[in-house]
């Protein structure tokens, strides 16, 4: 499954990567710090998951997924649960989780995406 990560914290960012380094067939493929960035990203290639953060300079986690046209499965990695209602509005929002990320939690969320893709 590949995947990219959106967030504007490059500590979050690595901790996401290392995260995806323990779990098989878990390919990550990109990284972005701007949601501009990987909406160029996106609209050239194709991605099975994307982890998202919510809070991000100029535009949002929340007004990034309402860009998106066929839009790829999405987890969201944020400290703000606050958004958690909200964001499973969608249908292709997998899971919401609260940072600090944990492996366990982490896994359990990869779960529920491969399930869902299948």
């Amino acid at each position: 499954m590949n995947c990219i990560v959106i967030d504007d914290e490059k500590t979050a960012r690595v901790i996401i990567k290392t995260l995806c380094n323990e779990i098989q067939d878990l390919n990550l493929v990109e990284e972005f710090s701007d949601a501009i960035e990987a909406i160029k990203y996106l609209n050239e290639n194709k991605i099975d998951l994307i982890f998202l953060d919510i809070h991000m300079p100029a535009f949002s986690g929340v007004d990034f997924i309402k860009t998106l046209k066929n839009p790829p499965k999405v987890i969201f990695t944020t400290t703000d649960a606050k958004y958690a209602i909200e964001a499973f509005e969608f249908d292709f929002i997998v899971d919401y989780l609260l940072k600090p990320l944990e492996l366990p939690r982490f896994k359990k969320a990869i779960n529920k995406a491969q399930k869902s893709i299948l």
